[in-house]
């Protein structure tokens, strides 16, 4: 029978594809969406692997000419100069760093957007819940306090995994389990990329106000056949459906915002145990350019450089590192 991922692992093995897209096949197979799995099948095809692998032989050319220098008679040849050598390794740096801001990017689209609905008890939350699902997910009743915990479930929207989540209602309890609820509701409220707030008059609003989290929360006047209130984006009614069409529009264009932001750069998909060895190659990167500047010795930078092939080699080749080649494997499917 086959082993977790043994197919993979034999492809590894005899040099058909490097780690970065052995790990790729995995998160295809995983993937949830198609903003993953497109970013998966990039990675698989080589995209991320031929950038590592260049700056490797950049790296190496660096490490070669320190060495033929030092190899060589003092009179027989010019030293590099600490400026060019900085600014060789700087560039090396700058193109890690950009890997790098992907992370953000690579942490949604694995994680998902977290979208939390927030409310009173017995405002409509679980019923809009329900709604977004298309089906029957959490307990809808005339009673407050229903939902004490929270309840969670996944959809895809604009190619991205959203989770969203329904909490208890928030309010002022003397029942444990309820203000154990609403403690979970608040720790929700602070993790969320995005809060559906829920209400059904003006004076509502100042439970969100509390929270500070304005800038990313849709104002919902919940109930809107039989409440009517300024002060809120939308108005709905989950009975009927009046307002929901409008509402996942612009669910959806928030959602594309949250993945777009300048400050997320969407260019490669890079998983944490990558994510890890990168910001290891960034400190040991910066640590060689604050040698150069101090000028230190060059047999001493070739050893640092050295180094730091060795942790590039992490992401693409570990070299007698079975720990995490088996680690690794130990987390695909049955053969694959």
């Amino acid at each position: 029978f086959a082993l977790p991922g043994e197919f993979t692992f034999r492809s590894y093995y005899n040099g058909k594809i490097d780690l970065i897209q052995a790990e790729s096949i995995n998160d295809l197979v995983n993937s949830e969406t198609n903003v993953f799995a497109n970013k998966s099948i990039e990675n698989i095809s080589g995209r991320l692997s031929e950038v590592i692998q260049k700056i490797k032989l950049d790296a190496l050319s660096i490490v070669s000419n320190l060495e033929y220098e030092l190899d060589l008679d003092e009179n027989e040849i010019t030293h590099i100069e600490n400026r060019a050598l900085y600014k060789r390794v700087n560039h090396i740096v700058n193109k890690i760093i950009k890997i790098n801001s992907s992370t953000l990017f690579s942490n949604i689209i694995q994680r998902g957007i977290r979208v939390v609905l927030l409310g009173r008890p017995n405002v409509g939350k679980s019923s809009l819940f329900n709604h977004l699902l298309g089906q029957a997910r959490s307990i809808v009743s005339c009673v407050a306090g229903t939902t004490r915990d929270t309840v969670e479930s996944v959809l895809e929207i604009g190619g991205y995994r959203v989770k969203i989540i329904d909490t208890a209602g928030y309010w002022e309890s003397e029942d444990t389990l309820e203000r154990m609820g609403i403690e979970k509701t608040r720790e929700e409220v602070l993790d969320a990329d995005l809060i559906l707030f829920l209400g059904e008059k003006k004076s509502d609003l100042k439970l969100i106000n509390s929270f500070e989290v304005d800038k990313k929360t849709i104002k919902i006047l919940s109930k809107s056949d039989i409440n009517k209130s300024p002060g809120y984006d939308f108005s709905i009614c989950s009975l009927n459906g009046d307002g929901i069409d409008s509402l996942l529009t612009c669910l959806s264009t928030k959602i594309h915002q949250i993945s777009n932001t300048k400050n997320v750069a969407a260019e490669y998909y890079i998983n944490k145990r990558q994510q890890a060895v990168i910001d290891e190659l960034i400190v040991c990167g910066n640590n060689i350019l604050t040698h150069i500047k101090n000028k230190t010795s060059h047999d001493i930078l070739a050893n640092l450089l050295h180094d730091f092939v060795g942790i590039l080699n992490e992401i693409i080749n570990p070299i007698d590192r079975d720990d995490i080649i088996n680690n690794i494997f130990s987390n695909f499917c049955v053969g694959k």
